[in-house]
């Protein structure tokens, strides 16, 4: 099947709180923004999977994790997935955390149980590594309210119900940056920071399944 290059330029910008500064006029509408990551981010997560799994996983203050996360964002799409994209969403710029996040957020939707389940039971995961005070307060939140967090991403975007949920979700962060300074962060990037939280959460949850199977002597 031919195959088209996704036209989606990132602008990497490591794991801040902020995402890029519009540029055409349909960028500066939020909602219109965050559906064409929804649609970019559902093409790539189906057709590369390992990819996105594998990236979402890497230190993001390293360069390897920059330099995967471009690449992917310039990742061939098939022709169908491409088509599926409205016209109007097929070029856009975005930052780094925005596109970890969306990613992780296909992903994470994905499973034989409701996320609710998987991230609840996830929840009692020791030592999910973190990497920088923000990741850790995610992971701090992810696992102090995984049904929260699990009704935030039953939210569409841009709406009162994201509102409300992400206002639920601000005690439990409140509480788990109570010895240092506070987050802030818009809706887009805060619902990032705990796509990507939720995935490495789950991730963590998986490999000490593995290896307590692994363990166990024979049957």
């Amino acid at each position: 099947m031919k195959r088209l290059i996704a036209s989606f330029a990132i602008m990497l910008m490591g794991a801040s709180a902020g995402y890029a500064q519009p540029g055409p006029q349909y960028e500066r509408d939020a909602v219109k923004q965050r559906a064409a990551l929804d649609h970019w981010t559902r093409c790539l997560a189906a057709e590369q999977e390992d990819r996105v799994r594998a990236v979402l996983l890497v230190d993001y203050r390293e360069d390897d994790y920059k330099s995967e996360l471009s690449k992917l964002a310039r990742t061939r799409v098939s022709e169908t997935c491409f088509e599926s994209i409205p016209r109007r969403y097929r070029k856009m710029r975005l930052g780094g955390l925005p596109f970890a996040g969306a990613l992780a957020e296909q992903i994470i939707a994905e499973g034989d149980e409701s996320l609710l389940m998987r991230l609840s039971k996830a929840a009692l995961t020791p030592d999910v590594q973190t990497f920088s005070y923000t990741d850790k307060a995610a992971v701090c939140t992810v696992k102090g309210a995984p049904h929260l967090v699990a009704q935030l991403f039953g939210t569409q975007a841009e709406t009162e119900a994201e509102t409300a949920a992400l206002s639920a979700l601000k005690p439990v962060t409140d509480y788990c940056t109570a010895s240092g300074a506070k987050i802030e962060a818009s809706a887009l990037a805060m619902r990032s920071m705990l796509a990507t939280a939720s995935y490495r959460v789950l991730a963590a949850a998986e490999t000490n399944k593995a290896m307590s199977l692994e363990s166990e002597p024979n049957a």
